[in-house]
C-alpha cells in the first residue's frame, strides 16, 4: 500500500514529489493559469499564494507567465495525438478548423491515462455537441470510421484460418460451424460511404459525392495495412452474427431477417472472408 502524500507546510520548501503532482495538475488544469493553480489538485500540495514564488521569473516573463507555457505545451501535445489519429477529418475540415476542434475537445475530454493512444475515442460522438462542424453527420461518420482504423491498427496479431480448415466438414455439420473472426477487425455501419471519401484522400484524388447511403464495413488489418471492405446487409448480418459467437445456423437466421441471400451468394462471400484471411480460427460445435 502505497503511504498518503504528507500535506505541503507553510513557509518549508515542497519536496520534489509535491513539485511534480503540483507541476502536473497546473499543466493538465482547464482555463487560465491562474485559475489552475487554485484548482484543488494543484492547492492540494502547494497553496495558491505560494506558487509565484516556486518559479523564478525572466527578463521578459513573469512566474506564471513561464509556467503557462508548459502548459501551452502540453495542449499542442494533445493537438498532435489527435491530429495523427483523425488525418482525414484534417483533409476534409482543413488544418485551423480541425485544431480549433481538437482543443474543443481536449479542454471537454482531458487525458486521463499515462497513454494518448486512446486520447480520441471520444471525439466522434462529441462531434455533434460542436456548432458551426459543416455537414456534420458526415463528419462524425468520417470520424468513426478513423476511430476504428486506430483500434484495429493497435489490435495484436492473430493466426490465420483458411479455407482448409473447413474443407473437410461434412455437409450435414455446416450448421454447428463457429467462426471466430480474427482479433485486427471491427464492424461498423455508416449513413456515409465515407470509405471512399478516405481512399480518395490517401490518393490525392477529389473526394467523391457526399450524398447519404448506408454502408456496412468490415474494416481490418492484413500485413500492417488496413483495409475496408463494404458488404450487403445480409452479409453484414451474418459475419455479425458470426463475430458474436453464434453457430453458423444461427448466424444464418440472423442473415435472413434482414432479407437473406442464397446458398451461391453464402458461398461466394466465405471464399472473399476466406481469401482476405478474416477468420483466426474454424470449430464444429
Amino acid at each position: 500500500m502505497a503511504a498518503s502524500p504528507t500535506p505541503h507546510k507553510r513557509g518549508e520548501s515542497p519536496r520534489l514529489s509535491q513539485l511534480q503532482r503540483w507541476m502536473q495538475a497546473c499543466i493538465v488544469a482547464n482555463g487560465q493559469v491562474e485559475a489552475a493553480i487554485e484548482t484543488e489538485a494543484a492547492a492540494k500540495e502547494i497553496p495558491a499564494n505560494e506558487a509565484s514564488g516556486l518559479i523564478r521569473p525572466s527578463r521578459t516573463l513573469a512566474p506564471l507567465e513561464r509556467l503557462d507555457i508548459y502548459r501551452g505545451m502540453y495542449e499542442l501535445r494533445l493537438v498532435e495525438a489527435l491530429r495523427v489519429d483523425y488525418p482525414g477529418l484534417i483533409q476534409y475540415l482543413g488544418e485551423d478548423r480541425f485544431d480549433e476542434l481538437a482543443r474543443l475537445y481536449v479542454s471537454a475530454h482531458p487525458s486521463q491515462s499515462y497513454t494518448l493512444n486512446r486520447l480520441g475515442d471520444r471525439l466522434p460522438n462529441f462531434i455533434q455537441q460542436v456548432d458551426g462542424i459543416p455537414r456534420p453527420r458526415f463528419v462524425e461518420a468520417l470520424a468513426r470510421l478513423e476511430l476504428l482504423e486506430t483500434l484495429v491498427f493497435d489490435e495484436e496479431e492473430s493466426p490465420v484460418a483458411t479455407s482448409v480448415s473447413i474443407a473437410g466438414v461434412g455437409q450435414e455439420n455446416w450448421g454447428g460451424l463457429r467462426l471466430r473472426p480474427i482479433r485486427a477487425l471491427r464492424l461498423v455501419r455508416l449513413d456515409y460511404p465515407v470509405h471512399e471519401v478516405m481512399q480518395a484522400f490517401r490518393r490525392g484524388a477529389p473526394p467523391p459525392s457526399l450524398r447519404p447511403r448506408r454502408t456496412h464495413l468490415i474494416v481490418y488489418r492484413r500485413e500492417f495495412g488496413l483495409f475496408h471492405l463494404p458488404v450487403s446487409a445480409p452479409a453484414f448480418a451474418l459475419f455479425q452474427a458470426l463475430a458474436e459467437g453464434a453457430m453458423l445456423e444461427e448466424a444464418m437466421h440472423a442473415m435472413f431477417e434482414v432479407g437473406g441471400g442464397s446458398q451461391k451468394q453464402v458461398f461466394e462471400w466465405f471464399r472473399q472472408w476466406f481469401g482476405e484471411k478474416l477468420f483466426q480460427s474454424v470449430e464444429v460445435s
